[in-house]
Parts: structure tokens; sequence; C-alpha cells
């Protein structure tokens, strides 16, 4: 104890030291909300993060071999994608597209989560799809491809 402080009387409390009975005072709740906003801030950002749009099922499905062409391509996302900027294109072994080019969107589903592309007849080979889609949550941009075959 420092010389200029009396000793305190018998049965006080120090004011330094919390008792059990005690009421909580502001720093432990206001500790407490800090880390409630920090985690809620934390779980919103992945579950942001986690909200892009990701290729769920496609038809003709990646890596299928066909008997015989297909005259439509569906691709299908987890999440409702824009107009804008979404796309989906077709193309054969050299790179030509096959898709009749305005391929997209399809207004015919509700949910806004499928891109379509109709297709010029095509022969025997191995097709390449190309999509583009654009979240219509947050605009991010997911792009991606897969391949089919159509067997002789």
């Amino acid at each position: 104890m420092a010389r200029d402080q009396l000793p305190a009387p018998a049965g006080a409390r120090s004011s330094l030291i919390r008792q059990r009975d005690d009421p909580p005072g502001p720093w432990p709740v206001a500790g407490r909300a800090l880390a409630s906003s920090a985690l809620l801030a934390a779980l919103a950002w992945t579950s942001a993060a986690l909200a892009h749009a990701r290729l769920v099922r496609a038809d003709p499905a990646p890596g299928a071999v066909l008997r015989t062409p297909p005259r439509l391509v569906r691709a299908v996302f987890n999440e409702e994608l824009s107009q804008r900027g979404s796309a989906i294109a077709v193309v054969d072994g050299r790179g030509a597209r096959v898709d009749d080019g305005r391929g997209g969107l399809d207004l015919n589903d509700l949910e806004r989560r499928t891109l379509v592309a109709r297709l010029r007849p095509v022969g025997p080979g191995r097709y390449t799809v190309r999509w583009q889609a654009t979240s219509a949550d947050d605009g991010y941009v997911a792009r991606g491809r897969y391949t089919f075959t159509v067997r002789p």
C-alpha cells in the first residue's frame, strides 16, 4: 500500500476489485456487444462470399457421351442470375460456335437460375459449353466451362 493511502475500513470493498454480487459495469457488456457484432459481421461476410453463382446441374451433363446431338444446352445455377452479363455459348473442337448466338438467361425459368443455348444441327465430336453467370444479388461474375461428346 502506498504511504499516502489509508487502509480501508473493515468490511469495505476495494473499488479496484469487482465482487461477485456487484452489478456488471459497462465494460463487460460493451465487450460482449463488440464481440457479438464482430461475429455477426464475419458470418455475414462469409455467407456473402459463399453466395456467388455456382453451376449445380447441366443438360447435357459435364463429361456426357451422347448418341444423338442435343438441340438445347441448359445450365442451372444455385442462385438467381442477372440477365445483364450472363451468357452461354457452345463451341466445337475447332472453337467455332455451334449455338444460334442468342443464348442467355431462360426467361421461362421464374427463379432466373437457368442459362440456355439452342444448338444448330451438329455431328459427332467434342463440344465445349462456356458460361458466364452474373449474380443478381451482388453482381459477382462467375465463369466456367465443361465438355460433352456426341458419338458417331
